[in-house]
């Protein structure tokens, strides 16, 4: 063999391991870029203190992502965010389709893909449930958003009724909520979980928001019986938040009170 087929025959070798490492490392850079984020607009002590006037719209929101949980313009009702539609869930536990034009005061979105899917195959109670989660993530440093599927032998879910100005902290406001206890269901629990060092942005525990499968009821919730599903996580490691530019924002003092947070959610948290 001569020099020249020698030649050749190396820098078509040359070529054909450049292609594959340069293939390999695009597959890397592409696993690399789906790292989850959330959007909030927003502070939960901003909410805790009566700052219920929504001015992000729905359409906005969505720029940042197809799912997630909130609230609506005066607090009327609880928002669930899913495959890009947006669903109130009203003081009566009713669902109706949101449109772009509405309100938020109060949301957190992302573009939701699981890190990890778990089974449920055992009956277990919400607090059950919360610490077996618990024990099977990565570490309590992360945010975490969540997708529960499946049967509930019951679920206690509630919404708040729209409210009036001057608004009420609250505290007070969720006096008036609608609370239901609902049995054998099927559906979806939407949501998230900030760690503790967060607290003052958003909830240092579980808050899920439920829909159920025929888009019938759902509400915020308080309690459930979960019996058989599936449990998707989302590991989140960037986070965005905008803040709203309002009077009621500019001059409240924003404190998140422990205390006032448990009688709210119902003294499971």
């Amino acid at each position: 063999m001569n020099f020249r087929k020698l030649l050749s025959i190396g820098f078509l070798i040359f070529i054909i391991i450049t292609g594959l490492l340069c293939l390999n490392g695009s597959n890397r850079k592409t696993v690399s870029a789906k790292t989850n984020s959330i959007f909030q607009y927003s502070t939960l002590s901003a909410l805790l203190e009566g700052v219920y006037d929504g001015e992000m719209t729905i359409g906005e929101l969505k720029k940042h992502g197809d799912y997630g949980i909130g609230t609506f313009n005066a607090l009327d009702g609880e928002m669930i965010l899913y495959d890009g539609k947006c669903y109130k869930v009203s003081s009566d536990s009713k669902v109706t389709k949101v449109s772009d034009s509405a309100t938020t005061p109060f949301a957190a979105i992302c573009s939701f893909v699981p890190d990890t899917v778990i089974r449920i195959d055992r009956v277990l109670k919400f607090n059950q449930l919360k610490q077996y989660i618990d024990s099977v993530v990565p570490s309590t440093n992360l945010l975490y958003a969540y997708k529960i599927s499946g049967s509930f032998d019951s679920i206690i879910i509630r919404s708040v009724p729209k409210q009036e100005k001057p608004y009420k902290r609250l505290i007070e406001a969720y006096k008036m909520q609608g609370v239901y206890t609902f049995t054998q269901q099927e559906g979806i629990l939407f949501g998230y979980k900030f760690p503790k060092y967060l607290k003052d942005v958003n909830m240092d525990d579980f808050h899920l928001h439920f829909l159920s499968s025929d888009k019938s009821r759902g509400g915020h919730l308080l309690n459930c019986t979960f019996s058989i599903g599936y449990v998707s996580v989302a590991y989140i490691r960037n986070y965005q938040i905008q803040l709203p530019d309002n009077v009621y924002f500019n001059t409240s003092i924003l404190t998140n009170k422990k205390s006032e947070l448990i009688n709210i959610e119902g003294g499971n948290k």
